[in-house]
């Protein structure tokens, strides 16, 4: 490939980059610009941890429940 063809690959390579960045770091739809304001990435990344936190409250609460059962003897 010449140096046309490598200008050119290299340039949709950016663009397509940039797309992907702006899409992430943009704002999610219906937001403002203000105190509440989140992107897409902070909105997952948000959601994610509440996912997490639920989770691990769920696995405690049946480690509970598996211990006693065995301090029992069932």
């Amino acid at each position: 490939m010449g140096k046309v063809g490598n200008f050119i690959l290299g340039t949709l390579i950016g663009v397509a980059a940039g797309a992907v960045v702006a899409y992430l770091l943009g704002p999610a739809q219906n937001s403002r610009f203000d105190a509440t304001y989140q992107s897409r990435l902070d909105r997952a990344l948000d959601e994610g941890r509440k996912a997490e936190e639920a989770r691990a409250a769920q696995m405690r609460l049946e480690f509970a429940q598996a211990k006693k059962r065995v301090a029992t003897g069932e």
